[in-house]
């Protein structure tokens, strides 16, 4: 008879840790999904208002949060180009878009480097992209540039500073700390 005590004890505990759980895994599915991805109805997805001078815009124009090609837009301190970043479900390859001013066309450019530097970590890593072969002209130019790296991957969400070189000028942009995110 103890035994059976101990058994139905032993369910109720079992049951309140179930019903606990349950409860938990609910409301960690609710929060995920309200953070998710925010998409502003104006600015590059970030909160942040890239018109001002600060951001190095004294115009104002539409920036849509995602790109044309399903990922995330970001501002380049130039008027002439928009850039768009990806990442991949199914591996660690990320892609930079170049795209014309309104953020819509591909913009063929021929980067002589294209360089990423992570905020976070270990100074002095930096990743180099390169010209997607699939996107690239006979004469080099291409508005797709990437790189397989898993350590690239894992830093883009920490926030990065990024560098492309074309000729004697220099275009710098970054893209901002977020919740990791893959499409």
């Amino acid at each position: 008879m103890y035994g059976l005590f101990k058994l139905v004890d032993l369910g109720a505990k079992m049951s309140i840790k179930s019903l606990s759980s349950f409860f938990l895994g609910a409301l960690a599915l609710v929060v995920f999904t309200a953070v998710g991805c925010e998409k502003p109805s104006e600015g590059y997805g970030d909160g942040q208002n890239h018109d001002s001078p600060a951001a190095g815009h004294e115009h104002v124009h539409d920036h849509p949060a995602h790109g044309p090609n399903g990922g995330h837009m970001f501002p380049l301190d130039t008027e002439e180009f928009q850039a768009e970043w990806k990442k991949y479900t199914d591996n660690n390859v990320i892609k930079i878009y170049v795209l014309d001013a309104a953020g819509k066309e591909p913009a063929l450019i021929k980067a002589d480097s294209f360089v990423i530097t992570p905020k976070v970590g270990e100074g002095g890593d930096s990743f180099e992209l390169k010209a997607d072969a699939d996107a690239a002209d006979e004469n080099g130019m291409s508005s797709v540039y990437m790189l397989d790296d898993a350590d690239l991957a894992m830093a883009i969400p920490l926030g990065v500073d990024i560098e492309i070189k074309v000729g004697e000028k220099t275009m710098k942009g970054e893209i901002k700390a977020h919740e990791p995110l893959d499409h």
